[in-house]
């Protein structure tokens, strides 16, 4: 909360933390539990402080594969998420689950998967319009840079300016 309020009198408008690694979930099962309650605790703490974050402006977004974290986890990360998703003055992201490798395999397989959605698409279609070309087919189902950073976890800010 410290940090939040400070980066809100600088005026910083993007703020990332990054709490658990995807790699900590090899460590000793001990470990990765008390990181979890930890983690939990620390969640559960910022739905106390919804009114503050609110008052901040602060919308809180969990990143990374939250699939891999405990229900209670993932839920109480989806209910800050929901509790701040109308602030707009700054936000938190908070990785979790994350790795910059399983994110680009995230967003390859997501573009693929819209890919593949479109093409059924034009194909269910393509007997009610005769004049899409194969050659026009090609070039719309190519996937493309965009199309990636679209479906990365870290598309909800720009670029960091300062790495601390």
């Amino acid at each position: 909360m410290c940090m939040l309020k400070y980066c809100y009198e600088l005026g910083v408008k993007y703020m990332t933390i990054y709490v658990f690694n995807i790699d900590n979930f090899r460590r000793s099962p001990e470990e990765v539990q008390y990181l979890m309650d930890l983690m939990l605790e620390k969640i559960e703490g910022l739905l106390k402080q919804e009114t503050v974050i609110n008052e901040y402006g602060v919308g809180i977004h969990f990143v990374g594969n939250l699939k891999l974290l405990d229900e209670p986890i993932r839920v109480a990360a989806e209910k800050v998420m929901q509790v701040t998703a109308k602030n707009t003055k700054s936000s938190l992201l908070i990785c979790v689950a994350y790795t910059s490798t399983d994110e680009i395999v995230h967003a390859v397989q997501a573009s693929c998967q819209e890919k593949w959605n479109e093409i059924q698409e034009v194909n269910a279609n393509q007997s009610q319009n005769a004049e899409i070309t194969e050659e026009k087919m090609q070039l719309d189902h190519v996937i493309k840079l965009v199309n990636i950073e679209r479906h990365t976890y870290m598309g909800l800010a720009p670029d960091p300016d300062v790495l601390i």
